[in-house]
């Protein structure tokens, strides 16, 4: 079929396709080209291609910060070589909700809590999910009662392992019940091992998701908590194929934590890929020798400054993102430079009236609605430096600004100083880290502490006045910065790369256990798997990851 200028191919038992939603094109295990030529090349290599399945459509995931969603899974529209990623959730016009008597069942829990929580997790393992056999119910089963007893063995309560079993959703894990092959997880591993897996994670903690949750963990010992035996469990099982990360501290903090060869040896870093900004044709929307001249010739104090908070738009991440230091700092560069503006694209949290008093002098633009891809690109190619003095790294908003060429200026909280070099390719305030967030290396845990996020800080407040002034006084800097980030999307931070690393985490899920790698991997490092970083200059080379 012909849509928005391009070929699509569509597999004939998805029903209704939306092809402008993400999870509809990978349900539908959409292929896209420019002819039909192309599109049939592409479906000749996909009947190749070893399927695995991205499960970050599950329902548990909708009430998990829709990470499933999240932009930093969007490579799962350009899988590795030799794989494609399926999806087997319903047709949005399927419904996929409880039965009647389920709902039944959990009205009346209002008046019984006690007795039905338990009894609602047997029931719907009995007969939530239409269409699953008793077969697979079986395989659940047993999933179950060998995580209970491996989970035992550990030293965890038995108690504690069936809440760590309710909070996986047993309707998520029954709508996966015929799945036999790889499974990829996003972010938190909802899975009860049944069937072998691979897990993407940002930082340690949301492995333990719901039980421990971020921001939080400032004085949380991992290690004394009673789900602690039943990660380690989960972890440990020849179904957990692989643990992939874009945070080098994540890796090594995650081996530190468990304390567990086996684990370590499942621990990947490799640095994020993003795709380089594309306009509404397909052609580049940024140029590196052409976008940083224009913006310089603006004049030094008529420059543009642009936030941006979540891509699901919680208001609260207003703080997190660092928002109100943000505009305290350009309530003082407003007074320097007139003509200075800023673009924030979030939905604001309810402010002081201070804050709405900056808001509406003028200068500040606030876009709180969806915006489109192509929209979201024309605010970086208008803007002039991106502002991100977050509490932590926001991987994906700051890969895209730096794909578009902007001179980003970031806090020092944790995870940012692995992908921005201060004077390079960006600018760091101090400020965050130790406060906000910190890797705690002896202990295995990544710190988090939001309740600092919610007053301004003078030292990040300053550090933001200064950082700005120095590029609007600067312009041959804002230049350079901004062109290193572009070189640096452009050569080191690509798609190409993150599935490098990725088929080497898959073929070794495929060739044996604990690292056993029998396909013949492509890059000879990887014959043992132990604890492997791609994140080198060369993509074939691999270094050993170690705590330090």
């Amino acid at each position: 079929m012909e849509y928005r200028g391009r070929t699509h191919a569509v597999r004939k038992s998805a029903g209704q396709v939306d092809l402008d939603q993400a999870d509809d094109r990978r349900r539908g295990e959409v292929l896209s080209g420019d002819s039909l030529e192309e599109v049939a090349q592409r479906l000749a290599a996909r009947q190749q291609a070893v399927p695995v399945e991205f499960a970050g459509w599950l329902p548990v995931y909708d009430v998990s910060g829709n990470c499933g969603k999240h932009p930093q899974f969007a490579h799962a529209d350009r899988p590795p070589h030799g794989y494609r990623f399926t999806c087997s959730a319903p047709p949005a016009g399927r419904p996929a909700g409880l039965s009647l008597v389920q709902r039944i069942v959990n009205k009346l829990s209002v008046l019984f809590v006690a007795i039905l929580v338990a009894f609602r997790s047997f029931y719907t393992l009995a007969c939530g999910a239409a269409g699953v056999g008793w077969f697979a119910r079986g395989r659940i089963i047993a999933a179950m009662i060998r995580l209970l007893w491996k989970a035992t063995v550990n030293g965890a309560w038995p108690w504690h392992t069936l809440r760590f079993i309710q909070t996986r959703h047993l309707r998520s894990q029954l709508m996966l019940g015929r799945q036999r092959g790889l499974v990829f997880l996003t972010s938190m591993p909802y899975t009860l091992n049944q069937f072998p897996w691979v897990i993407e994670i940002e930082d340690p903690t949301t492995l333990f998701y719901p039980l421990i949750q971020n921001g939080q963990t400032s004085e949380m010992d991992f290690r004394a908590s009673p789900y602690f035996p039943i990660v380690k469990a989960l972890l440990e099982a020849d179904e957990c194929k692989g643990i992939i990360t874009h945070i080098r501290s994540t890796a090594e903090l995650v081996r530190s934590l468990f304390g567990s060869e086996v684990i370590s040896q499942k621990v990947i870093h490799a640095p994020m890929g993003v795709c380089l900004p594309v306009g509404e044709r397909g052609a580049l929307s940024f140029s590196p020798d052409v976008y940083p001249d224009q913006r310089i010739q603006r004049g030094d104090d008529d420059l543009q400054l642009l936030f941006i908070n979540s891509w699901c738009q919680v208001p609260s991440n207003f703080y997190l993102r660092g928002g109100l230091d943000l505009l305290e700092a350009f309530h003082i560069l407003r007074q320097r430079y007139p003509r200075l503006r800023l673009t924030m694209r979030t939905a604001l949290p309810d402010l002081d009236a201070h804050y709405h008093r900056i808001i509406e002098a003028g200068a500040v633009r606030v876009i709180d609605r969806f915006v489109t891809s192509d929209e979201m690109a024309q605010l970086h190619a208008q803007s002039d430096i991106y502002l991100l003095p977050a509490a932590r790294i926001h991987i994906v908003s700051l890969l895209q600004a730096m794909g578009h060429g902007l001179p980003v200026i970031v806090s020092d909280g944790w995870g940012f100083a692995e992908y921005v070099e201060d004077g390079r390719n960006g600018l760091i305030l101090p400020g965050r880290y130790g406060m906000s967030s910190w890797a705690d290396i002896e202990g295995g845990a990544m710190r988090e502490d939001y309740s600092t996020v919610y007053t301004p800080d003078p030292q990040i407040v300053q550090g933001i006045v200064a950082a700005v002034t120095r590029l609007i006084e600067n312009p041959d800097l804002r230049m350079r910065l901004g062109r290193a980030a572009r070189v640096d999307v452009e050569t080191v931070y690509t798609v190409d790369r993150w599935n490098a690393a990725l088929q080497e985490v898959f073929d070794r899920a495929r060739g044996g256990s604990n690292g056993e790698n029998r396909t013949g991997s492509v890059s000879k490092g990887l014959a043992s798997f132990a604890g492997t970083d791609v994140s080198g200059s060369d993509s074939t080379v691999l270094a050993a990851v170690t705590t330090r």
